[in-house]
């Protein structure tokens, strides 16, 4: 009962934190804005990748085609729905300490997770988010394929693990990297007194090599079936190769993770401090049980113990490979963003939790070393909880206001049929505004007009400059089409080097000087 108690306690204090979010309904990220117009471009009949030169991973659009309201555009609806499955993904992580650690883990885990979600998740609606809930969801799933006894519901249960995995790298592809501990559970982890086990003796070499790829062969089969319906839907349009071009190879993303120049030894310093500064108390509580287990691992293995014959033991190293994915789906890119954090929060407040951990009853650590410890943990959890206040009332303020009076101005001047084009990361947010579609399937521009973002999680960006390629020519083709009611040009993308499509617009646009956001300036078509 007191454990029950315990987890509403962390879950209505989480809820509270997240109060913004479920209350203030602006873009705090405007890549959320890009989700939001895919699942509009959807909405209308279209799909990304072929109506939108589109980067990202599909999975988010449609769950916003299904959250963000009647019209796929309603941040508000979507930032709650967002709030609510990051709570489930709370909820989550109590359960798979649970059901690793018992009762007492469950409340550590939660508690702990719930001291960094709210803050690297900045209680939005990001990839991080919708990604996070699923791959934690599937890690949880494939302990539970382990502990199976049935040899009818193993597969299934295997194959619940793969699609989950498969959910997680359709909302964020990075995270669908927990399908490598996945396969390592399945095709190293037994669950006990299994038929494949049992038939370890009729072969070995080669025949027990196959018989243990079966467990991994179901992950798989999960994972394809997790992508089966989008694959469908594309098929039957005829468009497959815009979704594997978009999705599966993304050129762009390659791009991105190409623009990073540093050395590999000044990007892995970047990832610890990142580390340090985003995760730093799970860090050094997790830390205990990765030194605790590695030593019970030794002592087994001196002694001729087999670690099949340690569950606890064996699921920790699960845990630690989990761990390991997830850091390094955290550093694809060398940006080491506070977002890419949250996908490693859960492992890592989950092996903290472990009852071989700094605060886990069968912590053996010496009084000197977990004193210490433990007087930094208790600043750490201090940072924490001021870190949280702050990410609250940073949330609680609107960050969108300028997109909004541009929307709004577009609103009063424009019919719903009517096309606009915007150019600027912070200027996404006025398509959902406002309703209106692009008038390119360049919607938006960082990485495609521009170069790639170069910014790290403490590093300002480069200034944009143009880039003259075949997208700019698409884009001017796409316009000169569609001669857009609006293109609206922000303060700082290099449009003044991009001379054709000055040319476009003093051909055809005027500029409307009745609205002044700093130095954006809007264009309306002259026979509007």
């Amino acid at each position: 009962m007191l454990t029950v108690v315990g987890l509403i306690v962390v879950l209505v204090g989480s809820a509270w934190v997240r109060e913004p979010g479920f209350s203030q309904g602006g873009f705090a990220s405007h890549d959320v804005a890009g989700i939001l117009y895919n699942a509009m471009v959807l909405e209308h009949g279209g799909l990304p990748y072929v109506d939108t030169l589109e980067l990202k991973a599909p999975g988010s659009f449609y769950l916003a085609k299904w959250f963000a309201g009647p019209e796929a555009r309603d941040i508000s609806r979507f930032q709650v729905a967002a709030n609510l499955w990051a709570l489930l993904a709370l909820a989550c992580v109590a359960g798979l300490a649970w059901r690793l650690w018992g009762r007492l883990g469950a409340v550590m885990g939660a508690g702990l997770y719930a001291l960094h979600d709210a803050h690297l998740d900045s209680m939005d609606a990001n990839y991080v988010t919708w990604a996070n809930l699923p791959q934690i969801a599937s890690f949880w799933a494939g302990i539970e394929a382990l502990r199976v006894r049935s040899e009818r519901w193993r597969p299934s249960a295997w194959m619940l693990a793969g699609a989950l995995a498969g959910f997680a790298a359709l909302c964020k592809r990075p995270d669908g990297i927990v399908l490598v501990p996945l396969l390592i559970m399945a095709f190293v982890g037994d669950g006990g007194e299994s038929l494949a086990r049992a038939k370890v003796s009729r072969g070995d070499g080669w025949a027990r090599v196959l018989e243990r790829a079966g467990d991994p062969a179901w992950v798989l089969l999960g994972f394809g079936l997790a992508h089966l319906p989008i694959v469908a839907q594309y098929v039957a349009a005829g468009e497959f190769r815009a979704l594997f071009e978009g999705y599966f190879v993304s050129r762009w993303g390659l791009r991105y993770l190409g623009a990073r120049e540093a050395g590999l030894a000044a990007s892995a310093w970047e990832g610890a401090l990142a580390l340090a500064h985003f995760v730093g108390l799970a860090l050094v509580l997790a830390a205990f049980s990765c030194v605790r287990g590695v030593a019970e691992r030794v002592a087994n293995w001196r002694a001729g113990v087999s670690a099949q014959s340690d569950q606890r033991l064996r699921e920790l190293g699960f845990v630690c490979a989990w761990l390991l994915a997830m850091l390094v789906a955290a550093s694809l890119g060398f940006r080491f963003y506070k977002g890419y954090f949250l996908a490693v929060a859960a492992p890592m407040c989950v092996l903290a939790a472990a009852p071989c951990g700094l605060l886990g009853r069968r912590c053996t650590a010496h009084w000197v070393p977990r004193s210490l410890a433990l007087a930094l943990c208790s600043v750490l959890v201090v940072r924490a909880l001021l870190m949280l206040d702050h990410v609250r009332h940073d949330r609680a303020q609107p960050h969108d206001l300028g997109g909004r009076r541009i929307a709004k101005h577009l609103l009063d001047h424009t019919e719903p049929d009517d096309r606009i084009w915007m150019w600027g990361w912070h200027l996404w947010d006025v398509y959902p505004l406002t309703g209106r579609m692009s008038g390119s399937r360049i919607y938006k521009s960082l990485g495609i007009l521009s170069q790639p973002n170069d910014d790290t999680w403490r590093r300002p960006a480069s200034p944009l400059r143009f880039v003259e390629s075949e997208y700019s020519r698409q884009l001017i083709a796409d316009l000169e089409a569609s001669r857009p009611a609006y293109v609206v040009l922000g303060s700082t993308v290099p449009h003044r080097e991009f001379k054709q499509l000055h040319a476009f617009l003093d051909a055809h646009y005027r500029r409307d000087r009745r609205v002044r956001i700093g130095r954006v300036q809007l264009w309306k078509r002259r026979n509007l």
